[in-house]
């Protein structure tokens, strides 16, 4: 039996938000260069299914089947598990539509012997109840240094502290800094 780790990687404000009130994110682009790409790729590389709600599907699935290179082929080869209770159907596969309990879903995928981590993209709202839930084994999150004022933040919905300990991290020439963090406990 198989126990693959899960993984929320993410790009982060300096004052903790995934994206801007109005659901844009693009500010976080400008950060990314080359000597981010070897980090960013590990992720990809080692990842046996990306899991991710409804709206990063959508969003995700018209780029990268567009898209071509390393990183495209990573993302459009690699099943994915899609999280949505309205979603029909899934084109950009391989995919599976989970409609029910997540925190039931992610125990499915961890007991899958398929290879490879979880990993989880998405939007603030799923990924604020992955957290919730504790159902996150380990946060890759890269902070930009930029502070954006309001948005939605991925540790919105937490009732108590989330302590994390720091296990890697990388400073890249944008300033941006990646860390692997995982929760203590």
């Amino acid at each position: 039996m198989s126990d693959r780790r899960v993984i929320l990687k993410m790009v982060m404000s300096l004052d903790g938000f995934v994206t801007s009130p109005d659901g844009t994110h693009e500010w976080m682009f400008e950060w990314f260069g080359d000597d981010s790409s070897h980090w960013n790729r590990r992720a990809l590389d080692e990842a046996g299914v990306h899991a991710m709600g409804r709206r990063s599907y959508e969003i995700m699935g018209p780029h990268w089947a567009a898209s071509e290179g390393p990183i495209a082929t990573a993302m459009n080869e690699k099943p994915k598990a899609v999280f949505s209770r309205t979603l029909e159907r899934a084109d950009w596969g391989p995919a599976e539509i989970f409609g029910g309990d997540l925190g039931e879903a992610i125990a499915d995928l961890k007991a899958r012997d398929d290879g490879g981590t979880v990993l989880v993209h998405g939007g603030p709202g799923f990924a604020a109840s992955m957290t919730r839930l504790g159902l996150v084994d380990e946060y890759q999150l890269t902070t930009v240094p930029i502070a954006i004022g309001a948005g939605r933040s991925p540790f919105a919905e937490l009732e108590e502290h989330l302590k994390l300990d720091v296990v890697e991290e990388e400073r890249f020439r944008s300033g941006a800094l990646a860390q692997i963090l995982v929760p203590k406990r």
